[in-house]
């Protein structure tokens, strides 16, 4: 008999020990192993998830309505085409979702806005180079905006050869 600190070891139990400390060991082993599988499958989730994020935010039936903008009703609508946003808010003005500048100033001097609109276009030419523009931008206008307000900016876009608007609002039942 041998004495392992002070447990006392039979015959044979020493070795018993080893091994059971090997199986342990193989059992930690296989146990990190479905760990990294199932990281892989985790990563390959996310990776799926973000996918599908992506698409259905590039989508223009999902427009974005930007913070401080609560569109009208309309009875009747169409679904948009895929373009820039111009949202108008009682007191901002965005494009894309970037703040612009205040409203009231812009309508003072829209040289800003004009700037962002022609890099706009100049960057959708660079892209589709064998493409003629179409002019198409959608118009977010805060349903408590003046209408006059609204149809000034409106009249600013043609001098950007943004010839058609699109105005975004929420169908009843919708």
């Amino acid at each position: 008999m041998a004495q392992l600190g002070s447990q006392e070891l039979k015959v044979g139990t020493f070795q018993q020990h080893l091994m059971s400390r090997k199986q342990r060991k193989q059992k930690r082993r296989r146990i990190m192993i479905a760990g990294l599988t199932l990281t892989s499958m985790v990563d390959m989730f996310s990776l799926l998830v973000i996918f599908l994020l992506q698409t259905f935010s590039a989508s223009p039936e999902l427009m974005m309505v930007t913070k401080g903008v609560t569109l009208p009703q309309a009875v009747t609508g169409r679904e948009i085409e895929d373009s820039p946003v111009l949202a108008l808010s009682v007191d901002e003005v965005y494009l894309d979702q970037k703040l612009i500048g205040k409203t009231q100033t812009l309508l003072q001097d829209p040289t800003p806005l004009m700037e962002k609109l022609t890099e706009l276009r100049e960057r959708w030419q660079m892209a589709h180079p064998t493409q003629k523009f179409n002019g198409v931008i959608s118009l977010q206008a805060d349903k408590n905006l003046p209408s006059t307000t609204v149809s000034l900016f409106m009249g600013l876009l043609p001098t950007q050869t943004y010839s058609t608007v699109q105005l975004a609002v929420i169908t009843r039942g919708g």
